[in-house]
C-alpha cells in the first residue's frame, strides 16, 4: 500500500501544506522519502501550485560565460538553484541580444541571436530568431510559446497591463534597425502588430 504523504493527514491537506513550501527547500525535502521526492517532481504538485498561484518570489539570472545556464534565487529559502536548460539552445552556441520579462508569474525569454562560440566559426553570421520560451516556476519547465512575427535582436521590450510589447532591434534583413513593433498576449498566446500612433489617438480620444 502507498504510504501517506504526511502520516495522520489526508493527502489533499498534506499536498496543500507542501505546496506552500518554497522551491529553494525542495532539494532538501526530496531526501525525506521516496514518496516526497516523487510528489515534488510530479505534474500534480506543479499543477496544484500553479492553480493556487503559489510560485513565490524568484530572481532569474543568466551569467556571462555560463553556457546558457539560467539560475534562480529564492529569497524565502535564501538559496540559488539552476533551472533546466532551455531546449532550443544548442550546446556550443551563445545566446545574446534577447530580451526577458516576467508576466503572470512566468519568465519569457524572447528572440535574440545565436552564434557558435568556437574560433573556427568566428566568421559565421549570427542566427537571429523569433523564438519565445516560457519558464513556469511552479512546474519548473520551459515551454515554447507563439513566436514573434519578426525575428529580432537587441530590441526594446516591456510589460504593460499584462501584455508584452517588443519594438525595434535589428535582423539580417534590417541591419540598421527595425521600425516595427508588436504586442504579445500571454492569455491567448498570440502576437499582433502594434501601431503606436493608432493607440495614442485612441488614448487621447478617451
Amino acid at each position: 500500500m502507498q504510504q501517506d504523504i504526511i502520516p495522520g493527514l489526508p493527502d489533499d491537506l498534506a499536498l496543500r501544506c507542501l505546496a506552500k513550501v518554497s522551491h529553494g527547500y525542495h532539494g532538501l525535502l526530496e531526501t525525506v522519502s521516496k514518496r516526497w521526492r516523487d510528489l515534488f517532481r510530479s505534474c500534480e504538485y506543479g499543477n496544484y501550485k500553479a492553480g493556487q498561484g503559489w510560485c513565490g518570489n524568484w530572481l532569474f539570472v543568466l551569467a556571462e560565460r555560463s553556457n546558457n545556464q539560467w539560475i534562480a534565487y529564492d529569497p524565502d529559502a535564501d538559496r540559488w538553484h539552476p533551472l533546466p536548460k532551455i531546449p532550443t539552445v544548442q550546446d556550443g552556441w551563445q545566446h545574446f541580444g534577447f530580451s526577458c520579462v516576467c508576466v503572470y508569474n512566468w519568465l519569457l525569454v524572447i528572440g535574440g541571436s545565436f552564434a557558435p562560440t568556437g574560433s573556427a566559426f568566428s566568421r559565421q553570421s549570427p542566427v537571429i530568431t523569433n523564438d519565445v520560451m516560457l519558464f513556469d516556476p511552479c512546474r519548473k519547465q520551459w515551454t515554447r510559446v507563439a513566436s514573434m512575427r519578426t525575428p529580432r535582436s537587441q530590441f526594446a521590450c516591456s510589460v504593460i497591463s499584462g501584455k508584452v510589447y517588443v519594438a525595434g532591434g535589428c535582423n539580417l534583413s534590417h541591419r540598421k534597425g527595425l521600425a516595427l513593433a508588436e504586442v504579445y498576449d500571454p492569455m491567448t498566446d498570440r502576437y499582433a502588430p502594434f501601431d503606436p500612433y493608432g493607440h495614442l489617438l485612441i488614448f487621447l480620444n478617451t
